[in-house]
């Protein structure tokens, strides 16, 4: 009977895992009188922790929470201190869930106060950030922050980078709930410390990844960040603000960027290449010497420090070049089509065979600019663009 029980509580959980939870609430139900009948109480008191959770999945709150009571209950009467463990957790959260804040307190203390006995940090650090998160729900803010900085602690001496990034991501919040910007701050830069480390200590390809580990908000915590040298190939990074960033020789080739907000980013020598830059704001950016053979359809290149920039066979069409210093850039090939240049810097610019059909040429100035035929020229000229021949 032992052996049937057993598979009968396997059969269960593969229920459970295919999400078949009213399923699995029968399987367990059989389970749990067989192992009654057994007397097998560590067994049974696992069955009403199974229980609880398929009530729980099927949004019974009420009677998970006698599942799990009667979980406990066993775990108490047979000295099961990790049984104990994981009634007190499903408890705890349960009743956060149904917003008793009170009880679910009561709860996470006790479950701290075992795991702390069982020495076991990951579960302890687990429970801290419970107990914080509880606590800062309630509004009660300040043990929120004792707790969030204890499961710091633990995180930290056990090298627990996820632990760590959700820690300090609350911490922040908390702080900043608070008005205390500093410690806000504090809390950032130990966020960053940790994502530079693990991404160019560990040659990690994963930024994206990483970046949400240590609790970094994609649309508003990479602006101004320092990201010189990263190795950002095939990252997705579509959106993200990375205004005033320094992103000085990155390699960004083949990463998403379309709508990314780069506005004054420092984008020195950084690798470009086949990224997708649709619709980016790239307004008074830093490109200089910068491998730009890519597709900025759109873009927003105003003002933009082009000079030496590699955009040879780039798609620019309907992106706006205005103000921009495009001196001695490589425009070879280029699609310039619908381009906006009025007050483009063009100086050496080699603009052979480059397609300027629909671009705003009038008064511009391409005197000095290189590579633009016989052809070319007349036809500019009549759309209002300058040349020497025509000053």
């Amino acid at each position: 009977m032992q052996q049937q029980a057993d598979q009968i509580f396997k059969q269960g959980i593969l229920q459970y895992q295919s999400q078949q939870f009213e399923a699995a609430l029968q399987t367990w139900q059989k389970a749990l009188t067989l192992y009654h009948d057994l007397n097998d109480r560590k067994r049974e008191g696992a069955t009403w922790g199974n229980l609880g959770v398929a009530y729980e999945a099927l949004g019974n709150l009420d009677q998970a929470i006698k599942s799990y009571q009667q979980h406990l209950a066993i775990a108490i009467e047979i000295q099961d201190l990790k049984g104990q463990l994981n009634a007190l957790g499903n408890l705890g959260n349960t009743y956060y869930t149904q917003g008793d804040y009170h009880q679910a307190i009561s709860y996470q203390q006790q479950q701290l106060a075992i795991a702390r006995q069982l020495q076991d940090p990951q579960t302890t650090a687990q429970t801290l950030s419970n107990l914080a998160i509880t606590y800062h729900t309630s509004g009660e803010i300040p043990q929120a922050i004792e707790y969030y900085q204890q499961q710091l602690a633990i995180a930290k001496q056990t090298n627990n980078r996820p632990s760590q990034g959700n820690a300090l991501k609350n911490l922040r919040l908390a702080y900043q709930t608070l008005g205390e910007d500093t410690h806000a701050q504090n809390c950032y830069q130990q966020q960053w410390a940790m994502l530079r480390q693990w991404f160019l200590d560990e040659k990690s390809d994963e930024f994206v990844r990483i970046a949400q580990i240590v609790g970094l908000n994609l649309f508003e915590d990479l602006v101004g960040a320092d990201m010189s040298g990263f190795d950002l190939y095939y990252a997705d990074l579509q959106g993200v603000n990375l205004e005033n960033a320094n992103l000085a020789q990155a390699n960004l080739a083949l990463a998403d960027l379309s709508g990314a907000k780069l506005t004054k980013a420092n984008l020195t020598q950084a690798i470009l290449s086949n990224a997708n830059l649709r619709d980016a704001d790239l307004s008074h950016a830093n490109l200089y010497q910068a491998d730009l053979r890519t597709k900025l359809p759109r873009a927003n290149l105003s003002y933009a420090n082009l000079r030496e920039a590699d955009l040879s066979s780039a798609y620019l069409s309907q992106a706006n070049l205005s103000h921009a210093d495009l001196s001695s850039a490589n425009l070879k090939y280029a699609d310039l089509s619908g381009v906006d240049l009025r007050n483009a810097n063009l100086q050496d610019a080699d603009l052979s065979r480059a397609e300027l059909k629909d671009a705003i040429v009038e008064k511009v100035c391409f005197s000095k600019a290189i590579g633009i035929s016989r052809r070319i020229q007349s036809e500019l000229v009549e759309r209002g663009a300058i040349f020497e021949q025509n000053e």
